[in-house]
């Protein structure tokens, strides 16, 4: 079971720079080359026009082919208990002369597998597309690629948003326990693999927040100025919410996850892997609030001048796995249509 993991963690190189190069023209998803190691100069804010071949619709078949990845993910994880032994500081006990002098040695075992993988991933210069993000940025911006670096398109501005401390809290406190049964079943380095693997295909899907936003700012950039200006972050999240469009994913991810996690032509009795409820949860509540923080985030950092949203400043609706109850219906804010994805 556990080499399905390993593959699939490997599979990182095949999706990184799928929908940039694809809507640039320059290649298909499946072809062999890959972007110019040319030198291209950019500057620090791309001007505020559309990009060729850059569009919503561009991202949003990205989105969609993510789901798969998501879904597939979370399925292998789910056939091992929570273990929850993975992910507690102090129940390993590491040797510190064989530790690298970066990684804290109170560190879960998680952290160790996540660190160590990060530190392979960043000399294949995985960390220098902009659509990946590393769970340990100070650390592995250090490490040196022994690839050339390649040149991607200048699509967006440059901003230091990363929330992957956000994704793996939510994804340990709210996923795991929603799918995994209690107990330990001593699987840890398999456990430890499969969550890097949900774990990194979540924070890319929901950093793409930051292509969602941008193109959005170059189609209403004054609209979008105005309310970052204002700092009305409830005003820009309803500039960015579709009720109709966010239920439509929801409703595919339960479709997929139908399809997927069954054994078909099964004598045994049918079941799923993973509860389909579980990942519309997930996307109602984890994937599609952070993914609009992200790009909340952005235009802050997009349109500049002004310091980013404080706490207090933060609606829950974009927080992720925030509690239910009958009033929210009455206080919640009309949403203005839009297509966020």
């Amino acid at each position: 079971m556990a080499y399905r993991c390993v593959l699939l963690a490997a599979l990182w190189p095949v999706m990184t720079g799928a929908f940039i190069t694809k809507s640039y023209g320059r290649v298909s998803r499946d072809s062999s080359i890959r972007p110019s190691t040319e030198a291209q100069t950019a500057s620090s804010k791309p001007k505020d026009e559309p990009k060729p071949g850059f569009s919503l619709a561009s991202v949003r078949k990205s989105l969609i082919r993510q789901e798969e990845t998501i879904i597939f993910a979370l399925i292998e994880r789910a056939q091992f208990s929570r273990n929850l032994a993975v992910y507690e500081k102090g129940v390993h006990r590491w040797d510190s002369a064989a530790l690298d002098p970066s990684f804290d040695s109170d560190g879960s075992f998680l952290d160790f597998m996540l660190y160590e993988t990060e530190k392979v991933h960043a000399k294949a210069r995985r960390y220098t597309s902009p659509e990946e993000h590393a769970f340990f940025p100070v650390q592995i911006a250090r490490a040196n690629p022994v690839l050339e670096k390649l040149s991607y398109p200048p699509i967006l501005a440059e901003n230091s948003i990363n929330i992957n401390d956000e994704v793996r809290r939510l994804y340990i406190n709210n996923v795991i326990p929603a799918m995994c049964s209690e107990g330990d079943d001593d699987q840890h380095g398999s456990t430890a693999i499969c969550d890097i693997a949900c774990l990194q295909a979540l924070s890319r899907r929901i950093h793409i927040g930051k292509f969602v936003a941008e193109s959005k700012f170059v189609v209403e950039p004054e609209m979008f100025t105005e309310l970052v200006k204002a700092r009305d972050v409830v005003g820009i999240n309803e500039l960015l919410t579709n009720d109709v469009v966010e239920e439509r994913v929801c409703q595919r991810a339960r479709i997929k996850t139908v399809a997927f996690g069954q054994d078909a032509f099964s004598d045994a009795d049918v079941g799923f892997k993973v509860p389909p409820n579980v990942i519309v949860e997930l996307y109602r509540d984890m994937i599609i609030p952070l993914t609009k923080q992200v790009q909340v985030r952005y235009l802050f950092e997009r349109v500049g001048g002004v310091e980013p949203p404080r706490d207090d400043e933060w609606p829950s609706s974009l927080l992720g796995y925030q509690p239910r109850n009958e009033n929210d219906a009455e206080t919640e804010t009309p949403k203005r249509a839009a297509n966020w994805m």
